[in-house]
């Protein structure tokens, strides 16, 4: 009986072996069926092509680890794709494709993404002159008349009935009334002013050409909320101001979710007002972005861009009418970044014209032109902008904008474009002075 068993346990792994061996054989069958048919619809592919997309992918199994460990080889492979705002999902360039390197890390394009979230067109303050003494003048000469009024003799008629005679009583001599003490008077409580402003702002941004790509252009929007904590004013002179500002800003896709970033920026100014129209600013900017979301290349929290900024700051104003404003504004930036692939130089013009059409609303037309050249690579950037905007004061704390209108312009990268239509909106609202 043993024997037999054995016998039957033997036979059944036997015929489990030769089943799996057939199963195996169709498997292979249906995989080479499969690869017959990707290969009838990929003729147009030549064999040169796929001989370096094998290479691309051999060499990339091989420094998959080593990429995702090493930070510094993320920043250069970052560089070895001549542009770091491509997304996955685009086709890259038989250039790109024929290198032996894996595919970079990507990040988005932030040439033409609102990552300062001005306003319109930047605006001077107003001349901050020290206040004089509140009418001071005017309540003296009111109480000299009130002292005047209160001592002045009453012409009192005493009647004297005896007499029957209406005798008026001569006034009794006074003496001058400059020898009075005038009483003390009162000097205006001082307001406190404050030193700090935080604000809140929230705002949507979409455009036809979100990547900057000249390949396949992609339409996608930016959901963007915030806190700015600003300092006001500090008199350095009697025209020269210095204020600076911390912001905070969450960066949030619609459909490119993987790339959602957050940024962070310190701000530091001297203001000067050179004269009742021209004004100038020399500052200093500090930024840094983070993805918000991990990735195949990236985790949540890995700094892709790491900036600082110097800046040299001209703008004038000009009021053409009493409603009509024309605003004209140049900067001069010098921008070191990490990686040190964005690392450039950038000229900014931009000019305004702004009509008041009633107190809270102000409507313009508006034109940017951004020239940027990029000192450790070959690239040139010119950028342009042309949008209408609408502004209105909802109360003494907030405020709503809103944008629309077209970018252009051309790069020495093939890989970046800047045509297409924009949109954006935005709520800007003070939480409060301390």
């Amino acid at each position: 009986m043993q024997i037999k068993g054995w016998k039957n346990v033997l036979l059944v792994i036997l015929l489990t072996s030769s089943g799996a061996n057939i199963c195996c054989f169709r498997l292979d069958a249906a995989w080479a069926t499969s690869i017959d048919e990707w290969d009838s619809q990929n003729k147009l592919v030549s064999k040169k092509s796929l001989a370096i997309i094998q290479k691309t992918h051999q060499s990339s199994d091989q420094g998959k680890q080593k990429a995702i460990n090493s930070r510094s080889q993320q920043l250069y492979l970052l560089e070895l794709a001549g542009t770091e705002q491509i997304p996955l999902n685009v086709i890259l360039p038989k250039s790109l494709v024929a290198q032996s390197n894996p595919a970079p890390p990507e990040s988005p394009q932030l040439e033409t993404q609102p990552s300062d979230f001005p306003e319109s067109s930047p605006k001077p303050i107003e001349p901050l002159l020290e206040q004089s003494q509140v009418d001071y003048a005017e309540r003296l000469e009111r109480l000299k008349r009130r002292l005047q009024k209160e001592k002045q003799p009453n012409s009192n008629a005493n009647v004297l009935p005896e007499l029957g005679l209406r005798v008026q009583q001569l006034p009794i001599p006074q003496p001058p009334l400059e020898q009075l003490p005038l009483p003390p008077i009162e000097q205006p409580i001082p307001k406190l002013k404050p030193i700090g402003f935080l604000k809140a702002r929230i705002g949507y941004f979409h455009t036809s050409n979100i990547f900057s790509s000249n390949i396949d252009p992609i339409e996608d929007g930016l959901i963007f909320y915030g806190l700015s904590l600003a300092s006001a004013y500090y008199p350095l002179g009697a025209n020269t101001y210095l204020n600076g500002s911390i912001d905070g800003s969450l960066i949030r896709y619609v459909d490119q979710s993987k790339y959602n970033y957050n940024q962070v920026r310190f701000n530091l100014g001297i203001y000067q007002q050179l004269s009742s129209r021209i004004y100038g600013e020399i500052g200093w900017s500090n930024q840094h972005l983070f993805y918000a979301n991990n990735s195949d290349r990236f985790e949540a929290g890995d700094r892709f861009l790491g900036e600082n900024s110097l800046r040299l700051s001209l703008g004038r104003r000009d009021s053409l009418t009493q409603k009509l404003m024309l605003d004209s504004f140049y900067t001069f930036s010098v921008n070191f970044g990490e990686p040190n692939n964005r690392n450039r130089i950038i000229n900014y013009w931009s000019v305004s014209l702004d009509y008041y059409l009633q107190k809270p609303l102000r409507i313009g037309l508006n034109y940017q032109f951004n020239l940027s050249d990029f000192t450790q690579r070959q690239r040139d950037d010119n950028y342009h902008r042309l949008f209408g905007n609408l502004n209105y004061q909802i109360s003494d704390s907030s405020n709503i904008n809103l944008q629309s209108g077209i970018s252009f312009g051309n790069s020495t990268d093939n890989n970046i474009d800047f045509d297409g239509w924009f949109f954006s909106v935005n709520y800007n609202l003070e939480l409060g002075r301390f």
